[in-house]
């Protein structure tokens, strides 16, 4: 048999790499991997918005001498299979290269190390011209004359990544930069929540800024914000462990419209359950449950952070954009058993609305019946807010009471409440609650409630002690103990 080497011709193969499927957010993150496995601290987004010619990637890490920048420049530098540092978030050795030229045509690299300043370039129509993997390798005068160099020149470390002839990202671009800033938004978006366990901390380990305005964090898990974290589970794959940890926001009435935007905005919440993927704490791939589990209404508030080594890359079936796993089949198996119980939380919540979790004692004014024909709701007339009524009711208005209950209980708009609370439309808690009207109101309930029982002293005080055991005040702990202290005055 003979042999023949077939090199890739470069420019139809560099043209063809740019339709890897690469989105400006994804691209930029990709950058920002190469930042943190290089240590830096600090990542600065340059560009200006009146002008659509070029984008800056500053960071502060260790930099590249020479020969270290002409490695990362080539196509291909790594293998997938090497073994890398647990920090290393790369992988296939082309992020920096595929991610920049899904956006540009010219991919400028200016770096620092020991003192000494060197600078490659990409370009593809050099490439197209010379017909080979022709780089250019910049003398002072060309690095001089690189977009927002001076920035770089005014550190002792790090690496300044430039893109121009922005034929992608700023297609459409009529020229005043409105859409090249509306992309740019979104890639801040994108960061926040990708990099959120990274941008996390006091100091956080990364500060990532676009044009000198720090991006903040997006914690998906809602953890400093009442958040129910489940305890760890841990799952071994070829010696090395993931880690898992189930979180069940709160129901979507005790959230303010701030904090359910960060969980992903109304029309997000049931989306975005499920899994969240970290590899090396950077998100990859969340909002799935990987077939494994429907997502369904009640198990929305469910999401489970899963952080996997990468040395576990391979088996994950990880891509080179990092926006897309899958887990193997000796992990799919564990979680398929786990899920059951990482969701059942967020089922409670949304079957007792205000309770406390883990608690039968509350009682609702709404009793669930179960029968042949299926389930109904109705009214508990034994409820003590309901009984109070009817015992305080003058003679021969006892019925006319039971008549109205009946009414309210056959009326209630069960298809309604199901459809509103599926395109989330019920139960939103408002940006400020009134607090003094509903203390005003539980005050004057809980009164008329012990008033039937002022001839029977001991049921009064039994009433009063439970106060927080029944709806509605078991909606508002709060308050229980205030108006408990008022009324037995």
């Amino acid at each position: 048999m003979k042999y023949k080497s077939l090199p890739p011709f470069a420019p139809v193969l560099l043209e063809s790499m740019r339709a890897i499927g690469y989105d400006t957010a994804a691209a930029v993150a990709d950058l920002i991997d190469n930042s943190i496995t290089a240590k830096a601290t600090r990542v600065r987004i340059r560009f200006d918005p009146g002008v659509p010619r070029a984008v800056a990637f500053l960071d502060d890490g260790h930099g590249m001498d020479e020969e270290e920048l002409a490695h990362s420049m080539r196509h291909g530098s790594r293998s997938p299979n090497d073994v890398r540092p647990d920090d290393d978030l790369g992988r296939f050795g082309l992020g920096l290269k595929t991610a920049s030229m899904s956006q540009c045509r010219r991919l400028t690299v200016v770096t620092r190390k020991n003192g000494r300043t060197h600078g490659m370039m990409w370009d593809l129509d050099l490439v197209e011209r010379k017909g080979d993997w022709i780089a250019g390798v910049l003398d002072p005068g060309d690095i001089d004359s690189v977009p927002f160099v001076g920035h770089l020149l005014e550190e002792a470390h790090g690496t300044l990544v430039v893109w121009e002839k922005l034929d992608r990202l700023a297609a459409g671009d009529a020229g005043d930069g409105a859409l090249l800033s509306e992309r740019i938004r979104r890639v801040e978006e994108h960061l926040a929540l990708v990099f959120h366990r990274h941008l996390t901390g006091r100091p956080p380990r990364l500060i990532i800024e676009i044009n000198n305005y720090p991006v903040q964090p997006l914690d998906p898990f809602l953890e400093d914000e009442g958040a129910m974290a489940g305890p760890e589970e841990r799952i071994l794959a070829e010696g090395q462990r993931v880690v898992l940890r189930a979180f069940t926001l709160p129901h979507i009435s005790r959230l303010t419209r701030a904090q359910i935007e960060k969980a992903g905005g109304e029309a997000g919440l049931r989306r975005q359950q499920g899994f969240y993927v970290y590899r090396n704490q950077r998100l990859i791939v969340w909002g799935t449950w990987f077939r494994l589990f429907r997502q369904e209404e009640l198990t929305k508030l469910t999401r489970v952070r899963v952080d996997v080594p990468n040395a576990l890359d391979h088996l994950w079936s990880l891509d080179i954009k990092k926006s897309a796993a899958s887990p193997p089949a000796v992990i799919r198996d564990r979680l398929r058993g786990l899920v059951p119980t990482m969701v059942r939380p967020s089922q409670t919540i949304h079957a007792y609305r205000g309770r406390v979790t883990g608690t039968d004692r509350v009682r609702p004014i709404w009793k669930r019946i179960e029968d042949r024909d299926g389930v109904r709701y109705e009214i508990d007339c034994d409820h003590p807010v309901v009984a109070a009524l009817r015992l305080s009711a003058e003679d021969g208005h006892l019925s006319e009471i039971d008549n109205v209950l009946r009414a309210i209980s056959a009326s209630l708009p069960v298809e309604a409440i199901y459809n509103d609370r599926a395109n989330e439309r019920i139960g939103l808690r408002k940006e400020v609650d009134d607090g003094e009207a509903v203390a005003a109101h539980l005050e004057e309930l809980a009164r008329q409630l012990l008033s039937a029982f002022s001839d029977r002293p001991a049921e009064r005080e039994r009433l009063l002690s439970s106060l927080g055991s029944f709806e509605p005040f078991a909606l508002y702990p709060g308050l229980v103990e205030q108006l408990q202290r008022k009324l037995s005055l």
